[in-house]
């Protein structure tokens, strides 16, 4: 689906059948419905006896709110690289590269790489507020200057405003993503 395009009825079942939208079914899930976004597609996890045709404007109500949130292509992180850099750091602190990848574990939201200035951000920050994803970005940005979690190190990551409010915001996702067994 375009950016900024609003999901259909229609459009919802298309894309299940092409395998854009993977549902999940599971006996440990009675009764709700969660929708996240992966590298390549969409995930729809469900109860094992969960009727997708028979909900699918939920489903549909439930994309259109998700995808008003998306940043999650590599142009869209590239992008929020470039404008963290410049707000912050006057444009000095830039990556050589900025990616999402899968493979980080449930307590890493993020890596740098020093010595080759590579930013790797995990997929589950695909769907987060965008304010949640500058300050893991900041975070990232500011390892490309200082390696360990020093004071000056904090000093620079907290020139993001929210710095504080977005290291909560983690916690509960994290929190949460235990809870749900997604982790």
């Amino acid at each position: 689906m375009a950016k900024g395009q609003q999901w259909n009825e229609e459009a919802v079942l298309r894309a299940i059948a092409r395998g854009d939208i993977e549902v999940r079914r599971s006996a440990r899930r009675k009764k709700t419905v969660a929708v996240s976004k992966e590298i390549d597609k969409y995930v729809l996890r469900t109860p094992v006896r969960y009727s997708v045709e028979a909900n699918v404007r939920s489903l549909t109500e439930l994309l259109n709110r998700l995808s008003a949130r998306d940043h999650s292509s590599a142009a869209d992180l590239v992008e929020v690289a470039e404008e963290m850099s410049r707000r912050y750091f006057e444009g000095r602190l830039r990556p050589t590269s900025i990616r999402w990848v899968t493979n980080q574990n449930v307590s890493r939201w993020a890596s740098t790489t020093t010595s080759t200035g590579d930013i790797r951000i995990s997929h589950r920050l695909q769907s987060v507020p965008r304010w949640v994803l500058e300050t893991v970005v900041v975070h990232e940005l500011v390892h490309l200057q200082i390696g360990p979690h020093s004071k000056e190190f904090h000093a620079l990551a907290d020139r993001h405003p929210r710095q504080a409010e977005a290291q909560l915001y983690l916690q509960g996702f994290s929190d949460g993503e235990r809870f749900s067994g997604r982790s």
